[in-house]
């Protein structure tokens, strides 16, 4: 338990008493890698039969999403991982708030730039006619 105060000439006047769950560093890696596979997986699913759909119209031959479909989906997972674990060493103390508020922003953020890159990748391509 970690109590504030503030000095008022002679007195001391406690404004604030809050708890603080500080983590191991083994602990919050862990649930930033959760949160990351979390918000990973709510994005696959989302998109994945809008990108089935897209690249079914995009590629010619049939073997062709097979491959890209996966590909995709596992940036999907790299990217916010790897903006997490860039982000979460950032995490000065290392309390439960600050941990999972830190590893959220930063798997949405690198949910965003993979989603970016992958809208800006197929809306350069051009339909194949079959």
């Amino acid at each position: 338990m970690r109590a504030c105060s503030i000095v008022v000439g002679k007195r001391v006047e406690i404004f604030c008493n809050r708890k603080e769950i500080v983590v191991n560093q083994p602990s919050a890696l862990a649930l930033a890698i959760i949160v990351s596979l979390i918000v990973s997986t709510i994005m696959a699913v989302v998109m994945m039969e809008p990108l089935r759909g897209a690249l079914k119209q995009l590629c010619l031959d049939s073997n062709s999403p097979a491959f890209w479909i996966p590909f995709t989906t596992v940036m999907f997972y790299v990217t916010p991982l790897l903006f997490t674990m860039l982000f979460e060493g950032t995490v000065v103390p290392p309390d439960l708030v600050n941990i999972v508020r830190t590893a959220l922003a930063s798997s949405l953020f690198g949910a965003f730039a993979s989603l970016l890159v992958v809208g800006y990748q197929i809306s350069r391509a051009r339909p194949l006619v079959r």
